[in-house]
């Protein structure tokens, strides 16, 4: 477990109403990618009619190591480096991005705030304008390869599923919903070693 914390106080966070739908959200400010990331933090309600506009992030924790740091309601405070990278590729360059990012958003040093927030999990995706992915960084230089690849496969599965309007129904059987496979193989233009690239991720396992 990894708890945030801010210079010259105990802590960030103020106590969240456990029964009322209530969850933090972060207002990240516009900046290039280099510059430090500096967030907003507030309350918002998902009981609002209509709840206010914010988008999640989708990523992995990975193994434990120094944190980051980033501005957090006016003061510095220390994150774990992959939420922290996370935040840093989905902020935009030209206007101010609201995000739920777990790690940042809820208390992680409480366990009873963990357990009520987890419990909101399925509500808190559902009504988000977007759910973000975050894999990773680029390190190998695959994305657009892998990007290209999928567009492949993808083109390469149309005509056997009606355009993809009948996927599920290629590729599970219909009385037992076992996984259907096939003979027949994809075209020379397919680039495996990308898309081993891109499932290679710990977001995938």
């Amino acid at each position: 477990m990894f708890t945030p914390t801010t210079a010259g106080s105990l802590s960030p966070y103020e106590a969240l109403p456990l029964s009322r739908g209530k969850i933090r959200v972060l207002e990240v400010a516009p900046a290039s990618f280099g510059e430090p990331v500096e967030c907003t933090m507030k309350r918002i309600s998902l009981l609002d009619d209509p709840v206010p506009a914010y988008e999640t992030i989708s990523y992995c924790w990975g193994a434990p190591r120094d944190p980051s740091t980033i501005e957090l309601n006016g003061h510095l405070t220390k994150v774990p480096a992959s939420s922290e990278a996370a935040v840093r590729r989905m902020r935009l360059s030209d206007r101010p991005r609201v995000l739920w990012i777990d790690a940042i958003c809820i208390d992680q040093s409480s366990t009873t705030e963990r357990s009520a927030q987890v419990a909101l999990m399925a509500t808190v995706y559902s009504n988000a304008q977007h759910n973000l992915v975050y894999l990773g960084e680029d390190d190998d230089d695959m994305a657009e390869r892998a990007i290209k690849a999928l567009q492949d496969v993808m083109d390469d599965m149309r005509p056997a599923t009606a355009d993809c309007t009948l996927l599920w129904e290629t590729v599970r059987s219909g009385t037992t919903g076992a996984v259907v496979t096939s003979n027949e193989p994809f075209s020379a233009s397919v680039d495996f070693e990308a898309l081993e690239a891109l499932f290679s991720h710990h977001w995938f396992r």
